[in-house]
């Protein structure tokens, strides 16, 4: 009765459903198109439109650049100009007077004090044989020749002065001097060179090419902050170490993006271009900030940015996507009153289809809750662990002063070594007595190391606790660039530790399982191997030992049966040669072998039981000598075959085929096992190399095979296994099945 009573109001209203979903999705689907095509322009127009922006701002950084030297020759030439002119000027009023000597001394006397740009730009005068006649910042040089010394950089810089001199009497160059008030550091200079003619003497005098830099970039961040584009738009500046050199927003300007938390949404976008290879590097990004203060804006943001690589610079701007919304918003109108009007027509199951859908919605938002509730209480389950874990990862810095021998520990640290008061040099002789003996020796060592070459410290070793409780501690540290200080880290790592020892038992453990498994498919196949050695054996002596109870036993016929018994008795002898050559443990050595011999060997090993479950086997093996562990390949191949093999018996009636391939690209040497058993179901094919995972009954299989295989390429032969489903075909017809492929690295 409920049947007959419900079944045509939801047969009515399963319909109605179905073909208002299909009729105002497809129109839906057709408008949502045209509005997808709207904001991809626009997008896309607003991208060239930022990206012409930044590129006005690099061509006009790089005529700002020119223009800056040109200007920056010309004031120096005009200075060394003045300088000249006034050497000039004494010359002439006293080269009837007084000697050169007296001339040249009063000459030094005006010049000396002359400086510019805030004292560190002067002039210096030498001889045309290198002989430093001034020398303002250091006087020691005066007097002395000076024609053999180098700068910073290897560079003859009086030489090369000299040289422009002499071959055009006045001209630029740069090189490295110190700077006043610098200490003994080098910085690179721009300057000019000009002639002194009476004395034969050069004039010399730069800027600091930092302090041009400087200036540059002041010019150039007071250019960029003028740039207003439309919406409110702008560009801004940050250094390639992640400060931000300029920014319309006082909150952001003068922060680092590297450094501090707030921007890490952004900074390994930045670092990624800073890296970036090619000059002047370029990328969009799309970001979603946040203010200072932390409030989420949940405003997302389309941002071009540039690497200016002689400013060391990003300069960047942007476009938020909330700014495309009006212009969007009047092209889509249109398109939405078409499907409006649409809608309209079909308003009558429309208003069935929400009644519905309210009822259905109903009952799905309560399971929604539910679901919810239940996954927001597990997450805040999670983060209790979190934040527990984290007060308990037992990890602690330390300090080391080379100078005053003093220490610094963290209160874990000090809880770490039971440390209660540490002064001076004691620790090390603290450490000697909860150090490990077998340790002692080498993490003292390695401290030593660091102290002496500066190689970064990182020791794993043994601690003795009051109670005599042995603890891992695993602490590394680095020597700061002044050679002052060791600052580092050191964490208690002893449940680590026992993880590791748990987790390599649980590895032997199923190493020897793996070991049992593959020795019972090897007896397995002795068995098969044997059975027609043994079955001639039987039928020889048994035979002749009737016709002997007959009496018609020849002498030939006797010789015929005792040579049959012989022969099979030799196979069998063989056959034991070569499994005993698998099961010896001497075998497991790395030495050298053709890939193609062990690949047969393997074969031979298992081919009783192939040959007896009617499977052929297509060889395209290429001989390739490699120098591993050849018994672990040939595990590692028995279990791939036994595999294939054990799916492949599943086909019925039909031909069973197995292929192996080798050959080898650069240096990677490709072994690939191939069926015709139709693959592996699509759910499991990710799961097969787990440990103790088996699609076969609990009788049949471990599970331990594939994931032993796995183990055996990764630790032993330095290579990788990997499994995937292939159609192919084989003499005109299309199979699928299978392919797992081996790569052994050779270097």
């Amino acid at each position: 009765l409920r049947f007959i009573k419900y079944a045509p109001l939801f047969t009515i209203l399963t319909l109605s459903f179905l073909i208002i979903t299909i009729l105002i999705n497809e129109q839906k689907r057709e408008i949502q198109e045209e509005k997808t095509n709207i904001e991809k322009q626009f997008i896309k127009d607003e991208k060239e439109r930022i990206k012409s922006n930044i590129t006005v701002i690099h061509t006009s950084l790089e005529l700002l650049k020119t223009t800056s030297l040109d200007e920056l020759q010309k004031d120096l030439k005009s200075k060394i100009n003045n300088i000249h002119n006034l050497m000039l000027n004494i010359y002439i009023k006293n080269k009837d007077k007084k000697s050169k000597d007296e001339i040249i001394e009063q000459m030094k006397e005006a010049v000396n004090p002359i400086r510019y740009s805030n004292g560190t730009g002067y002039f210096s005068i030498h001889t045309l044989e290198g002989i430093n006649i001034l020398q303002p910042i250091n006087r020691s040089y005066e007097g002395t020749n000076v024609l053999n010394r180098k700068d910073v950089k290897g560079t003859y810089t009086v030489r090369k002065a000299i040289e422009i001199a002499k071959t055009k009497e006045e001209g630029f160059f740069n090189w490295y001097s110190l700077k006043p008030n610098a200490g003994e550091k080098e910085f690179e200079k721009t300057g000019i060179v000009k002639i002194f003619k009476p004395y034969n003497l050069i004039i010399t005098t730069g800027i600091f090419k930092d302090e041009f830099m400087n200036n540059l970039k002041n010019k150039a961040v007071n250019y960029i902050s003028q740039f207003k584009y439309k919406n409110n738009g702008y560009a801004f500046v940050i250094a390639f170490n992640g400060n931000i050199i300029y920014h319309p927003s006082k909150k952001v300007e003068n922060h680092n993006i590297f450094n501090e938390k707030e921007f890490t949404h952004v900074s390994d976008n930045f670092k990624n271009l800073i890296l970036k290879k090619g000059i002047n590097a370029e990328d969009f990004i799309s970001i979603k900030p946040k203010v200072r203060e932390g409030n989420d804006t949940k405003e997302t943001e389309i941002t071009y940015s540039k690497r200016i690589d002689d400013f060391k610079w990003i300069i960047s701007t942007s476009f938020k996507l909330s700014d495309a919304n009006n212009i969007i918003k009047n092209m889509k109108n249109i398109q939405e009153k078409k499907y409006q009007k649409y809608k309209k027509d079909i308003i009558f199951y429309g208003i069935i289809f929400t009644i519905s859908l309210l009822i259905l919605s109903f009952f799905v938002s309560g399971l929604l809750e539910k679901e919810f509730s239940k996954y927001r209480n597990k997450i805040e389950e999670e983060k209790e662990i979190l934040l527990l874990s984290q007060k308990t990862a037992k990890v602690g810095d330390w300090t080391y002063n080379l100078a005053s021998k003093e220490y610094y520990f963290s209160k874990e640290v000090q809880k770490m070594f039971g440390i209660k008061k540490v002064k001076d040099n004691i620790f090390i002789n603290y450490l000697a007595k909860v150090l490990h003996k077998d340790d002692l020796n080498r993490v003292l060592e390695a401290f030593k190391n660091t102290i002496e070459t500066g190689k970064d410290y990182n020791q794993i070793y043994r601690i003795y606790r009051a109670n005599n409780e042995i603890r891992w501690i695993s602490s590394k540290a680095t020597l700061n660039k002044d050679k002052a200080l060791i600052k580092g880290i050191s964490q208690d790592i002893t449940e680590l530790k026992e993880l590791e020892l748990e987790k390599e038992q649980k590895d032997n453990l199923i190493y020897q399982q793996s070991k049992m498994a593959s020795m019972g498919e090897m007896i397995g196949n002795i068995a098969h191997q044997w059975r027609q050695p043994l079955s001639m054996i039987s039928t020889a002596s048994t035979g002749t030992k009737l016709q002997k109870e007959m009496n018609i036993l020849t002498d030939e016929q006797l010789y015929n049966s005792l040579t049959m018994i012989n022969d099979s008795a030799q196979h069998l002898s063989e056959i034991i040669e070569d499994f005993r050559g698998f099961f010896n443990p001497n075998t497991n050595k790395i030495n050298e072998f053709d890939v193609a011999l062990t690949i047969n060997k393997t074969l031979k090993l298992v081919s009783a039981q192939f040959t007896a479950k009617d499977i052929e086997i297509i060889n395209n093996i290429e001989s390739h000598k490699i120098i591993s562990i050849e018994n672990e390949l040939i595990q590692v191949l028995v279990n791939i075959l036994n595999n294939a093999r054990d799916a492949l018996i599943t086909k019925d009636k039909e031909r069973r085929l197995l292929f192996i391939n080798s050959y080898k690209k650069e240096d990677i040497l490709f072994i690939e096992v191939l069926d015709n058993a139709k693959g592996i179901k699509e759910e499991i094919i990710n799961k097969i190399f787990e440990a103790y995972f088996t699609t076969k009954h609990e009788a049949n299989g471990t599970g331990i095979g594939l994931y032993m295989s796995q183990e055996i390429m990764r630790t032993h032969l330095n290579g990788s296994i990997s499994v995937s489903n292939k159609n192919y075909v084989y003499e005109g017809i299309e199979y699928k099945g299978a392919s797992f492929l081996i790569k052994i690295l050779l270097k």
